[in-house]
């Protein structure tokens, strides 16, 4: 047992007795009979609610927007409350997520709107933790993660790509309300009859949202170093770095942004984890039932998906991997590069990649007519632009546990051997563009 279980399992009894509470004081037309918790808590820890009996009828428990009635007959609800320790901004997370919930249900209302679960009732700042908290509807279906690099014959695997190059190419195809034509998150205008408009960025770089992408890009640089200067990076003061930072702040980047972002595009909504672990099936036919995990979701590039889901296949256009890169954005080579198939449950980004079902992605993209690397003029410059700016402040370098961690096994000598090794990585970039 490790010495964070302990303090894992009391947090997550009381969060089992927070719902108790609330059912009992707010929720008594509904009874529980139990509540089971997943073991793994990354972003939110996530709790099954089983009612005591099937609803009877519908049964209206907030009037928040984006919620709705739990439907007659409803047996089990899931209840998301957040991680205190995962890296958002938690003051805007959970209202973002609903609204986001809310949009993706009418950009897939043709085929696949029942795969986003019905919110029920949510609260921004309320909760055990202060972070809020979502019930909303429990999805039917399973992961198929654990089989589907190990053993899913090729034409099933086809089958679930092509499911979710469909919902991407829905999502893409959406037309965000007037209100949303900022880059960043989502809220509701309270002052306006809660419709959906703008907010801030739950995810890096926490921002207020901006209005277009250029300004975008700007404030994400602007934000990095700000950041820099709060982390053990020391705002990159050492060895000239900062100064080569703020020169290119001020003129490098605006020269980069004219050559790669020269349209001004509308934004598009970004889901910014899907991966075939969030997807539920069905077991037996293969067939979608259920997308459940919209904390990264935001509003930006519709490039900007394939810089947060890596699709579970190493389909990420901010690898690090020459030869992916080049495929992603250059097309695949014929013949493929060799590859053996994973024959484990669980499928790592840092794995072999496997360019068979990598290929069949890309395949299953074109096909839909999604927008991804290959078909955006620019794209690698893009990508390489953007992975600059979030590398300017990686996310653990504020996090007190990383740098615990690092000093604990390699001393301070070997933090700042760290912190030097990133410093020259920045610098070879800037060097690139001759900064």
């Amino acid at each position: 047992m490790t010495t964070a279980e302990p303090r894992v399992t009391a947090i997550k009894a009381g969060h089992r007795d927070f719902i108790e509470h609330l059912f009992v004081k707010e929720i008594q037309c509904v009874r529980i009979k139990h509540i089971d918790t997943l073991p793994r808590c990354n972003n939110n820890y996530i709790h099954i609610i089983t009612f005591e009996l099937p609803l009877l009828h519908d049964v209206a428990i907030s009037t928040r927007p984006g919620t709705s009635a739990i439907p007659y007959g409803t047996t089990q609800a899931v209840f998301r409350i957040g991680n205190i320790e995962g890296m958002f901004n938690h003051a805007v997370k959970i209202e973002n997520t609903v609204a986001t919930m809310l949009l993706m249900r009418q950009a897939l209302a043709d085929r696949y709107a029942s795969i986003v679960p019905r919110v029920y009732a949510w609260s921004k700042t309320d909760g055990p933790s202060g972070n809020g908290w979502i019930m909303e509807e429990f999805m039917p279906g399973a992961n198929i993660e654990p089989e589907f690099h190990s053993t899913l014959p090729p034409d099933i695997q086809r089958l679930v790509l092509r499911q979710v190059a469909e919902v991407l190419k829905s999502v893409q195809d959406f037309e965000l309300p007037a209100g949303t034509a900022g880059f960043g998150g989502l809220a509701f205008d309270k002052a306006n009859d809660d419709s959906i408009i703008s907010g801030p960025f739950v995810i890096e770089p926490y921002t207020n949202p901006y209005s277009d992408i250029r300004s975008f890009y700007r404030g994400m640089l602007q934000a990095q170093l700000e950041e820099a200067d709060r982390t053990v990076a020391n705002g990159w003061r050492e060895h000239g770095l900062r100064e080569r930072l703020d020169a290119f702040a001020q003129t490098g980047l605006e020269t980069l942004l004219s050559e790669t972002l020269a349209e001004n595009p509308m934004p598009n909504l970004i889901i910014g984890d899907m991966v075939i672990a969030n997807f539920l099936f069905d077991p037996d036919t293969y067939r979608v039932l259920g997308l459940v995990d919209y904390d990264c979701s935001h509003t930006g590039h519709p490039l900007h998906e394939f810089f947060f889901s890596s699709f579970s296949l190493s389909y990420y256009a901010l690898t690090s991997d020459p030869e992916i890169a080049s495929a992603l954005f250059h097309g695949f080579p014929s013949p493929l590069p060799p590859s053996t198939r994973v024959a484990k449950a669980e499928y790592r980004d840092d794995d072999a990649p496997q360019w068979p079902v990598m290929k069949m992605f890309e395949e299953e993209l074109e096909r839909a007519g999604v927008i991804r690397p290959s078909s955006v003029v620019g794209g690698e410059k893009i990508a390489k632009l953007y992975g600059f700016i979030s590398e300017v402040c990686p996310s653990h370098f504020g996090m007190a546990r990383w740098v615990g961690m690092v000093t604990a096994k390699k001393g301070e000598e070997g933090l700042r051997k760290v912190i030097e090794e990133h410093a020259a990585t920045l610098g070879e970039s800037l060097a690139g563009w001759e900064y």
